[in-house]
């Protein structure tokens, strides 16, 4: 399991819609090749198919997508050979200036294969934080600059 805890200077809506928006994953999300709704639910949660991978190893597999606007977002693979688990959580938390948050991700997953799992104890501390850079970095393509917050000005205010 791998948590990343960061302060972002967009607005938790902002963050919580391109996180929500997986149809468009395949085109900036990390290793992410091919990203579709599948079906949806009543208030809100999807199926979702995502084919991940690089080079020789691609495979794809159905998440449940659970939306609770615009606090947290929760992932869980429903059908996979290549995953034995895999659940996302994100949580968007207002920070008290307007137009930021406090972002809390959570990735847990364990892959079936053998393979896989070397693979991927290579580079899983850096999963979340690599993820989280590329939504991070679509957000800034989508909604521009991040709000800065100079901190000595933030404790003048408070």
């Amino acid at each position: 399991m791998k948590t990343e805890k960061r302060h972002r200077g967009f607005a938790p809506e902002q963050l919580f819609d391109v996180v929500a928006a997986v149809v468009f994953y395949h085109g900036f999300v990390l290793w992410c090749q091919r990203s579709e709704i599948l079906s949806h639910y009543p208030y809100g949660s999807f199926d979702a198919e995502l084919e991940n991978g690089f080079k020789f190893l691609v495979e794809s597999y159905v998440s449940h997508v659970e939306l609770e606007r615009p606090k947290r977002i929760k992932t869980t693979v429903s059908q996979s050979t290549l995953f034995d688990h895999l659940i996302n959580i994100w949580e968007f938390n207002p920070y008290p200036i307007t137009g930021n948050c406090n972002l809390y991700v959570l990735v847990d997953f364990k892959f079936q294969s053998p393979l896989h799992r070397q693979i991927a104890s290579m580079f899983f501390k850096e999963v979340a934080s690599r993820i989280v850079g590329s939504f991070t970095k679509h957000c800034r393509l989508i909604y521009g600059p991040e709000v800065q917050v100079l901190e000595r000005s933030y404790r003048k205010m408070a």
